[in-house]
């Protein structure tokens, strides 16, 4: 799905196992953030922003953009539906320490901060 619904978006999420994120060298997805937030453990391209956001093997699999890779990923969650919710109740963390707004926030105060003490000195 290119789109949806916040409402269909909650349903969808609540009912998967995982998300499957096919972008090729996206910048920074907010999907993979979101599935995460949901408690979903997430299967990307190794790739742009969700080499940045996605923890290998911890909060999903980063995988080569090949189908027989992301199939192998996929696998792993259907043959032990256990690994796919410990690694959400690991994304859900991630997402909550890394990437919330108050940590953004934070980060943002602190990069000004810099730049306001480097033009005094």
């Amino acid at each position: 799905m290119k789109s949806c619904s916040t409402t269909e978006r909650n349903t969808l999420l609540s009912q998967c196992l995982c998300v499957l994120y096919t972008p090729k060298d996206e910048h920074f997805g907010i999907v993979p953030l979101e599935a995460m937030a949901a408690h979903k453990p997430v299967i990307a391209c190794n790739s742009g922003g969700p080499v940045e956001t996605i923890k290998n093997g911890v909060t999903g699999f980063l995988c080569d953009p090949r189908p027989q890779d992301f199939s192998l990923a996929m696998a792993k969650f259907i043959q032990d539906p256990q690994t796919a919710e410990r690694m959400g109740l690991e994304a859900r963390q991630h997402v909550t320490e890394s990437f919330s707004t108050k940590i953004f926030g934070q980060r943002l105060n602190r990069i000004l901060v810099d730049v306001a003490r480097a033009k005094r000195g």
